[in-house]
């Protein structure tokens, strides 16, 4: 509201930056601005629905949704990865080629026929009856629960969660904002549309844009207008990062906070939520600490409901 009613009047959106802590973060202000048209590029990242993990997710609501979705189930096959190759594929497209059949159905009669190797055979069955059994628990859970379901089942977040370093948790989280995301939506066939709406927008990077990027991305940039939203307790400072090294982070992210507040070369909007969606439940949120070491000479308070 703030970029819309006041900002962009005054400023190119070329020289505004939001400032997230973490790269998730984005998500729900590129919602916002693709709802509104208003223009956006991610520096140092990529657009929300275009990142792997995401993608990968999408891809085994979309074969849950539908068998016909070929694109789907090749993307599921190799995510995690399953030891099925290129020559494989190749094998299976062609025989359904041949026999008109979507890609779903040429590996079911390939496995009937006893053309797969023993270990190919058993990996496309195992995989072929969990699909199977998804498409049977849709119709009885909501989407997001289904989501969880897959993700488990599948053994996608076990791959993360197994290998932990930044990246990894990284993708963890897009993935619980991936969740919580599909709770706008009363279905999976309305998410999955949306979804489809928000690929297929506008990717051009030249224009008038508002920045999105994480603080670390930011440095080294200067903008006019630097909005640093979720500065709350948990989320900034890092809760995660002060557990694992206690006031050695505390002083990181403390000299991260001031990195993102010199990015504004003439206005920066520090802001922070009472209370927070967190995995589905409503979370009473503390405001950062940081908050109340700014110099009140140099700050004005504002309270938007």
């Amino acid at each position: 509201d703030i970029i819309e009613k006041k900002i962009k009047k005054s400023y190119s959106l070329n020289n505004v930056s939001i400032l997230v802590r973490a790269i998730y973060q984005t998500r729900e202000f590129e919602e916002r601005f693709l709802k509104i048209g208003l223009g956006y590029r991610v520096l140092g990242g990529i657009r929300f629905y275009e990142r792997t993990e995401v993608k990968d997710a999408i891809s085994y609501l979309r074969i849950a949704n539908q068998k016909f979705d070929d694109l789907a189930l090749e993307r599921v096959i190799g995510a995690p990865k399953k030891g099925i190759g290129d020559a494989t594929l190749k094998k299976i497209y062609d025989f359904g080629g041949k026999n008109k059949l979507c890609l779903e159905d040429a590996i079911l009669k390939l496995i009937q026929s006893d053309q797969f190797k023993p270990k190919i055979k058993k990996t496309f069955s195992v995989l072929i009856k969990m699909i199977e059994k998804w498409r049977n628990e849709a119709k009885t859970i909501k989407h997001y629960d289904l989501l969880k379901l897959i993700l488990d089942e599948s053994g996608y977040s076990a791959t993360l969660k197994n290998k932990k370093d930044l990246e990894n948790e990284n993708r963890l989280e897009n993935l619980k904002e991936l969740l919580r995301a599909m709770q706008d939506y009363e279905n999976l066939q309305n998410f999955l549309e949306h979804v489809s709406l928000a690929t297929s927008a506008d990717q051009e990077w030249e224009g008038e844009k508002v920045n999105l990027m994480t603080m670390h991305a930011a440095k080294g940039l200067e903008f006019d207008v630097v909005f640093l939203p979720g500065w709350e307790e948990g989320l900034f400072p890092h809760q995660k990062s002060l557990q694992e090294k206690g006031d050695f982070a505390l002083e990181e992210e403390r000299r991260l906070a001031y990195v993102g507040i010199t990015r504004a070369k003439k206005e920066a909007f520090l802001s922070f939520a009472l209370r927070r969606v967190y995995q589905g439940d409503w979370m009473d949120a503390i405001p950062s600490r940081f908050i109340n070491e700014l110099p009140e000479n140099n700050i004005e308070k504002n309270e938007i409901l």
